[in-house]
């Protein structure tokens, strides 16, 4: 109703608007012609609570004439084809939808021209006006062969319903992505026989870039309010056989369009007065003839002529007011180290001529593999924006925060390893996943190896880790859940193989025995029998500290291949961690290089003990 009275005032007042132009007899207009592309975004029934961005996702093409009435106000035609598609997938419902809309309007566009300079580049509109849309929504419920979909709790598609008596014979089908249904002939409304096509109110905003006289560039926003719930085949009324324990709402849906689109126009420019704007144009310009002479550097040279109006002071400069460059070389004579070069076109950026010396130390500069000529920066990016966060992870020890677990090596043996301090506790964790299932399986593959206090944690929106269903509650700080098993089999995790231990998803089934035997190499930076102070050490991510007899020895990175090790070992010797050498674990425990395939050579600087 709000877009109704909106679109009303907005028709009201542009009559008015042509009321009062009527008398002054406006020169006739040109039409124009334009076709454009967009993004359509999708509000109705599925994805309820989280709506998608509005500038991606399913795209449109409009098609579209507009007839200017007077200066300021035009009438235009459009025509918009667009194929929409959503999908939801929760633990009350699995329901989707694709749909062809094909829509009619006529709009009014008011562009502000009797406010605006005639000479100008950007003109802005509003448009609103009144459209016939018609839909055709179809699903998707049935695999390639016919199978029904079942969607189980475990986050799998399956032929047999996980209720059934014949569960245990089930297996696992994968979506066909071919919407076969036709959500109105399969009866799932109360009617078989209710409209596809509704009536709708377009209100929009956006503005034209001006290419030349025959040419515009335009791009637009425009909500399409439409009178009709059906456009996704779901309603309050929908039966629950097809929407399951969540019903639809009961507000209508609409649609987003974000588009832009090239149009022509047909008016006609005389030749005499296009060359006459061409002329003007190539005119030239007397600068001094504005009699605006500033000069900001003080070099005689007054700001308007002047291709270096920033020269320093008491800096001679030619006529054009840049300071002199005798030998050529592109550097100023004020900041030349060397004014006479014999060979400008080989000089560097301070103005000196580059020996061969110079030229060879360049070169290994460019070449160099060894980080030996690199000037080593760093960078911090934590403060980019995340996309499709991982929020789960599988807590395998709880301890008070600086204490050092008695079974470290047997920790460091996991590949993904991970601390996380949290208030006066350190929990160690692996994995890092993106939905509960995922993490379920990792964490029944660690209780199979042996691990006894495992549980699966969530970060809630305070940053904290709590147990999986407290995420509401920001202040709890340890979580006691114990992770449940799943009907899924266990899976095999691919361990990471960067500097920092990152998750791994799960892919495909392993044993435990598998598992246990996996090699993970690291980093030891050093041994001490007091742990150290330096604060360059409280700066490396994930540093795990083992306690082994009277020494503390400090560990950094995980990798599964003996070369990556090497790669980050280098790294931390050019940091400043001068004893750095690669170990290996194996079975919780720490063993030898040369056990696990890695031959020594003396004269290898990357090689470890």
């Amino acid at each position: 109703m709000k877009a109704i009275r909106l679109t009303i005032i907005f028709l009201f007042l542009t009559s008015t608007l042509l009321a009062q132009e009527a008398s002054d007899a406006p020169k006739p207009h040109s039409p124009t012609i334009g076709v454009g592309v967009g993004t359509i975004a999708f509000y109705g029934d599925l994805n309820d609570r989280d709506y998608g961005s509005p500038f991606t996702g399913n795209f449109g093409y409009n098609v579209y004439v507009v007839q200017p009435v007077t200066d300021f106000l035009n009438v235009r035609f459009s025509f918009l084809l667009s194929k929409i598609r959503e999908e939801e997938r929760s633990l009350q419902r699995n329901l989707n939808f694709e749909s062809d809309i094909r829509s009619g309007s006529i709009l009014l566009e008011y562009n502000f021209s009797n406010f605006l300079p005639d000479e100008r580049k950007i003109t802005p509109f509003v448009t609103a006006g009144i459209e016939i849309a018609e839909f055709n929504p179809k699903t998707d419920l049935e695999a390639f062969g016919g199978e029904r979909y079942n969607y189980w709790t475990d986050g799998t598609i399956r032929n047999i319903a996980e209720n059934s008596p014949d569960a245990a014979q089930s297996v696992v089908i994968q979506r066909d992505y071919t919407y076969e249904t036709d959500i109105r002939e399969a009866g799932f409304n109360n009617s078989v026989t209710y409209s596809e096509r509704a009536v709708g109110i377009p209100v929009g905003v956006g503005f034209l870039l001006h290419l030349n006289d025959e040419f515009d560039f335009r791009i637009e926003s425009v909500m399409h309010f439409t009178f009709s719930d059906y456009f996704d085949g779901i309603t309050p009324d929908t039966k629950a056989e097809f929407v399951g324990q969540k019903k639809g709402n009961s507000r209508d849906d609409y649609y987003y369009y974000n588009g832009f689109s090239i149009s022509y126009n047909f008016q006609k420019v005389e030749a005499a007065d296009k060359w006459e704007r061409i002329d003007r144009d190539n005119e030239p310009v007397d600068f001094l003839a504005s009699g605006n002479t500033e000069d900001f550097d003080g070099d005689g040279i007054i700001d308007l002529i002047d291709n270096c109006p920033n020269t320093p002071k008491n800096i001679k400069v030619d006529s054009l007011g840049c300071p002199f460059d005798s030998d050529g070389d592109k550097v100023p004579d004020y900041k030349d180290e060397e004014i006479d070069t014999e060979f400008p076109e080989f000089a560097n950026d301070k103005g000196v001529e580059m020996t061969n010396d110079m030229i060879y130390k360049s070169y290994l500069q460019f070449i160099d593999s060894t980080w030996e000529f690199a000037e080593v920066i760093e960078r911090d990016f934590t403060g980019r924006r995340k996309t499709n966060v991982k929020r789960y992870r599988v807590k395998v020890g709880e301890y008070q925060k600086g204490e050092t677990p008695d079974d470290m090596g047997r920790l460091l043996s996991l590949s993904d390893l991970s601390k996380v301090d949290q208030g006066d506790k350190t929990y160690f964790t692996v994995g890092n996943y993106k939905s509960v299932p995922e993490a379920t399986n990792r964490a029944k593959q660690l209780t199979q190896q042996g691990f006894e206090d495992v549980e699966v944690l969530s970060r809630a929106k305070s940053g904290d880790y709590v147990k999986v269903g407290a995420e509401n509650n920001a202040t709890q700080a340890k979580p006691t859940q114990q992770a449940s098993t799943p009907r899924q089999t266990p899976t095999k995790t691919t361990p990471a193989s960067s500097g920092t231990a990152t998750s791994a998803e799960p892919t495909t089934t392993t044993s435990p025995e598998e598992l246990e035997d996996q090699i993970v190499f690291r980093v030891q930076l050093g041994a001490f029998k007091s742990k150290p102070t330096d604060a360059k050490y409280s700066k490396l991510p994930n540093l795990f500290i083992v306690q082994a007899g009277a020494y503390y020895r400090y560990m950094s990175g995980s990798f599964n291949s003996f070369s990556d090790a090497a790669t980050h070992k280098v790294k931390m010797i050019v940091e400043g961690y001068k004893g750095a050498f690669v170990v290996a674990y194996k079975n919780g425990k720490r063993v030898s290089l040369k056990s696990v395939g890695v031959n020594p050579i003396s004269s290898d600087p990357l090689i470890g003990k």
